[in-house]
């Protein structure tokens, strides 16, 4: 005997591949030049519709495939106004791929402070060689006009940022840019090797690429929101602070001989490389949320934490020459999701 259910017929939806096959589309009307950045911007601005899409889709895509076709061509229809119609509407925003090259004069300064302040794009810092400025800026950037202030004569007081206004809000989806022939956005910096520095650096998505080994640091501040990181350090004639804050990327960080640092690193998401030189004393406090410690190196040996968690590690290295080193490099780890390797 058959049992019948009363139970509604499900269907697989037709939405996403309609969705898919259209971005697809998209990106080949964007290689073609048909289309331009500004008209997909529109529409990433309005992000939020395709939760609201999806949300139809899931309460009535399922009960017929003829639905959840509709849904999936509505939802073209209108992405397809919003990317017309959307950049003289303004929806775009400010898009334009500008450049700005300038440069602060070093002049008598003993010393400087340095801030950077940096949105999407890759970014590279490095020392500058023979030059009299202090900074010198070479950027491909989009969104609000470029600033470059200095103030003061004994200390130099300089400071590279954006004009206040609107977040530009695709920084997460740069990547597309590579489909719509736009330049690709950079922020080349030289500093100074002939003063001490004070150096401040926050950038937000992009990759970076800081060669930092020639400079005279005295203080060292870097948060990176998005974005993978390499940097290397200089060894200085006297000890300095270096603080590194990670949101969601990996960071690869170099330490040459014979360096004497007090290093903090906080992470969010992403791993975290140390490579510490040979005969340094190193001391190693560190803990992770969600991920490993590797110590790597055969001159740490564990002196005290818990190598018996369930979720994460922790943990105190030293090598042996730590104590009556002349020079010491003190690193302490605070991490969330991601590893930690110390080299």
């Amino acid at each position: 005997m058959n049992e019948t259910t009363n139970e509604p017929r499900r269907y697989r939806s037709l939405f996403w591949p309609v969705i898919l096959i259209s971005a697809g589309v998209i990106l080949l009307l964007g290689n073609a030049g048909i289309i331009t950045w500004a008209n997909v911007v529109s529409v990433l601005r309005l992000w939020p519709l395709l939760l609201i899409l999806i949300g139809i889709d899931l309460l009535f895509g399922r009960s017929s495939p003829m639905v959840g076709a509709l849904i999936g061509i509505g939802a073209v229809v209108l992405i397809v106004i919003i990317m017309l119609a959307g950049p003289a509407l303004g929806l775009a925003g400010d898009t334009e791929v500008k450049t700005f090259t300038s440069s602060v004069p070093l002049d008598d300064a003993e010393a400087a402070e340095v801030s950077l302040s940096l949105s999407v794009g890759d970014v590279t810092i490095r020392s500058l060689s023979d030059s009299s400025n202090v900074l010198e800026a070479d950027l491909n950037y989009v969104g609000n006009d470029a600033v470059l202030e200095s103030s003061g004569e004994r200390i130099k007081v300089v400071s590279l940022h954006q004009e206040a206004g609107s977040f530009t809000f695709y920084g997460p989806f740069e990547f597309l840019q590579g489909f719509f022939d736009q330049p690709q956005l950079r922020w080349d910096i030289g500093l100074s090797d002939r003063v001490p520095l004070e150096l401040q650096i926050s950038a937000s998505v992009g990759r970076g690429d800081f060669d930092l080994r020639d400079l005279n640091l005295t203080n060292l501040h870097v948060n990176a929101s998005v974005g993978d990181v390499t940097l290397i350090l200089p060894a200085t004639g006297a000890r300095y602070e270096v603080v590194i804050d990670g949101s969601v990327g990996n960071y690869t960080l170099v330490i040459p001989e014979p360096a004497d640092i007090d290093l903090r690193m906080t992470g969010g998401t992403g791993n975290f490389i140390v490579e510490t030189p040979a005969g340094a004393g190193v001391r190693l406090n560190a803990e992770t949320g969600v991920g490993n410690i590797e110590v790597e190196s055969a001159r740490l040996e564990r002196v005290g934490g818990d190598d018996d968690r369930f979720v994460g590690d922790s943990g105190e290295w030293e090598t042996d020459n730590y104590d009556e080193a002349e020079r010491r490099i003190d690193i302490d780890f605070r991490g969330g999701v991601g590893n930690l390797t110390v080299r």
